[in-house]
């Protein structure tokens, strides 16, 4: 599967494109008929509501931006939205080669993309309409006309002098229309770029191994957050065991959860099949929400999974003496089943989708038989002292089913990124602990909607994570059996290093490795 980042470069006058902008590009593409499967796709975007680039006082604007996002030049393509603005001019620290200035961000950032070898693909749009200067006597009159000259100016650069184009760009009259122009555009700009990677060739590699010295490190000093996705599902697995719901002996994978409810519901499309939001939704459209509920319960509780065995990096974490904040996107058991087994002490934090509680999360302190109901901003737990278990998607709970919860349709998903977007999803206080440490992903994958919706919550920490800290780079490291060509690039592009072992055998290393 392809992964390509877009950067979206403009000043604050047309908002209303940078909104469809980000819709075509994180919504239309992906669900496109002909793309749909092949690619994911990601709008870089310093006003995301999802994740907004934060500005400090002590910084220009642009420097929180390139701090806060990747710059054009690290992104696949960059669309350049411009009309009665050309932006704030930058500080005069902030100049070219030889010494001029640049007359607002968004040149700067269009000279960025343009500047790379090899550049990204670069879109230009001009919205073509006269804007209202308003009236002549306002103070600001003289800036706002100067502002669109400058625009003017920005597009005399694409002519040569005999009045002929040397450079393209797109003139357009409405937003709308900016819409429907960018959709066949960067159709095929996609189109181009799954058939370049259809012929290029796998390059050789060589596997290093992890960093186990500066891992071990970390875990002994808590300054690491392990972040656990589906592929846990195989760890003691042998390679060619499939998930029997029959003979429970693993859990399953995303992908055989999902052909299980399809086979359940009687799916219609063949190809999609292993998509485990779209059967969910299907289910849940098809039966009702509360038969889904009690589907994935059958499947899933402590008491069906009873001979399934722990998986070796649940039982690792838990002998681990730091406290330690662990997310993770599984719905199952096991985690806490480790941690009970060792006489761990954990609380327990689940986001929850049930209507009745608002976006309260659901918090169980150590021992607790019932859940307390915070708000995300105002839970506080002391993670010097105490390791917290926050499962981000939803959680089985053993001894009823009253307090189940799944981020599981694609309604749930959407519902999470709103309320990511509003902050109400994310307790504060975990996202303040992520800032300065290290991020160890183990066992996500790029089809994951599960993925996604952790890249989204945490994607201010890929881009310049050592402006927490200094200079010294804060490293974080994602670990699964196998990576794709696209998911080694992913990975390296957010500053994330990559490593190729299975969670068994990095969890063996680890262990052998930690002082007694």
């Amino acid at each position: 599967m392809l992964h390509l980042r877009f950067f979206l470069s403009s000043p604050g006058d047309v908002a209303d494109e940078r909104t469809f902008a980000q819709q075509v590009i994180e919504q239309e593409l992906p669900k496109d008929p002909l793309l749909r499967g092949q690619i994911t796709c990601e709008a870089m975007r310093w006003d995301d509501p999802a994740a907004p680039v934060s500005m400090p006082a002590t910084l220009s604007p642009q420097d929180a931006v390139n701090r806060g996002l990747a710059k054009p030049s690290e992104c696949d393509a960059v669309i350049v939205i411009l009309w009665s603005r050309l932006g704030t001019r930058l500080p005069d620290t902030c100049t070219r080669p030889d010494g001029s200035p640049y007359l607002s961000g968004t040149e700067w950032e269009y000279e960025d993309a343009l500047a790379a070898k090899p550049p990204p693909f670069i879109l230009v749009y001009h919205r073509k309409g006269k804007p209202d200067f308003g009236d002549p006597n306002d103070p600001d009159f003289d800036e706002r006309v100067q502002q669109f000259r400058r625009v003017k100016a920005f597009f005399d650069r694409f002519r040569n002098p005999d009045g002929s184009l040397k450079g393209g760009y797109a003139e357009y009259d409405t937003p709308q229309e900016f819409r429907d122009r960018l959709r066949l555009d960067l159709r095929a700009f996609v189109e181009h770029q799954l058939a370049a990677g259809k012929t290029d060739a796998r390059a050789p590699r060589i596997k290093a191994p992890p960093p186990y010295g500066r891992i071990v490190k970390a875990l002994n000093s808590g300054m690491v957050v392990p972040i656990i996705g589906n592929g846990i599902s195989h760890s003691g697995r042998p390679p060619d065991v499939r998930w029997n719901p029959q003979e429970l002996r693993f859990l399953p994978s995303g992908a055989e959860l999902s052909l299980f409810l399809a086979d359940d519901t009687e799916f219609p499309s063949e190809k999609e099949r292993d998509q485990l939001a779209e059967v969910a939704s299907y289910y849940e459209a098809f039966h009702t929400r509360d038969a889904l509920h009690e589907r994935l319960r059958q499947i899933l509780a402590p008491q069906a999974v009873a001979g399934v065995a722990i998986p070796s990096l649940y039982g690792f974490l838990a002998e681990v003496s730091r406290p330690l904040l662990i997310i993770t996107s599984n719905y199952d058991t096991q985690i806490e089943q480790a941690f009970r087994a060792a006489q761990r002490p954990y609380d327990l934090v689940v986001y929850s989708e049930l209507k009745d509680l608002g976006n309260a999360v659901l918090w169980w302190p150590h021992g607790a038989a019932q859940p307390q109901t915070p708000a995300p901003n105002e839970l506080y737990i002391d993670l010097d002292t105490t390791t917290v278990i926050f499962k981000m998607h939803g959680s089985i709970l053993p001894e009823t089913s009253e307090w189940d919860s799944f981020v599981i349709t694609e309604s749930d998903y959407v519902e999470l990124l709103s309320r990511i977007a509003s902050k109400s999803a994310i307790p504060a206080l975990f996202a303040t602990h992520c800032r300065d440490r290290n991020l160890l992903f183990l066992g996500y994958s790029l089809r994951d909607w599960s993925f996604r919706t952790i890249l989204q919550s945490l994607n201010r920490f890929f881009a310049k994570r050592s402006a927490a800290a200094g200079d010294d780079e804060i490293q974080s490291w994602a670990i699964d059996d196998q990576f794709s060509e696209l998911e080694l690039k992913f990975w390296q592009k957010r500053g994330v290093y990559p490593y190729e072992v299975t969670i068994d055998e990095f969890v063996r290393t680890l262990r052998s490795r930690m002082t007694p």
